[in-house]
């Protein structure tokens, strides 16, 4: 029995070694995509629906992670993510809406010639204006906004069934999200890394030593 023992120990002990040594290669990995990442600046290409997509570097972290260095340093996501029990991944992204001139011809002309011209600067939008006898035109309108993106799941109360769920947030107030489309890919854990296989591995590479 002792024999056993000691050989079902040394298989463990084995086992263990090299899934530490893998974990080891892992998180190496995960760490220096988090390098190239935190350096990575944003990047524009033209897409294949023939508009403009912005690409950027994803950071990989656990829970714990994410809540100490994101969710708690940023007051806004720290307050959106109370409604959720876990939170699976997070983007946080800001864009602006850009529109040269717009122009609006009226159907009658004025009878009078006068010009008038302005400009209109607020919290979430701004705009220059001239006004005339034939009509007005709207110059450099901007509109900006930040918004959140957050994933994780949610329960309706608290023994309630657990329900994944997308939140968009925009911090302008005159920007509404119309449609949401959300999937998440799961990805289950491989065999290997299932800690009561290593347990079995373990115990039989025992018996086969003592053996």
């Amino acid at each position: 029995m002792k024999k056993y023992t000691t050989s079902t120990l040394i298989g463990l002990l084995l086992l263990l070694a090299i899934y530490q040594c893998e974990n080891r290669d892992s998180l190496k990995t995960t760490t220096d995509n988090n390098l190239q990442a935190l350096n990575d600046s944003v990047k524009y290409y033209k897409n294949k629906i023939g508009t403009q997509s912005a690409t950027l570097q994803t950071l990989q972290m656990n829970a714990g992670q994410l809540e100490e260095l994101i969710l708690q340093k940023d007051s806004q996501l720290a307050s959106l993510k109370k409604v959720f029990s876990k939170v699976n991944s997070v983007v946080k992204f800001e864009a602006k809406t850009v529109l040269d001139t717009i122009h609006i011809v009226y159907k009658d002309t004025v009878p009078y010639s006068f010009k008038r011209s302005g400009e209109i600067k607020s919290q979430w939008y701004s705009l220059k204006y001239t006004s005339g006898q034939k009509g007005i035109a709207i110059d450099s309108f901007r509109t900006w906004t930040s918004t959140s993106v957050l994933t994780g799941i949610k329960r309706k109360w608290l023994f309630g069934r657990q329900v994944v769920t997308t939140d968009i947030t925009n911090t302008n107030p005159y920007m509404t999200v119309t449609s949401i489309k959300s999937v998440e890919v799961v990805v289950p854990e491989p065999i290997y890394k299932k800690w009561y296989l290593w347990l079995a591995a373990g115990i039989a590479g025992g018996y086969l030593i003592a053996k």
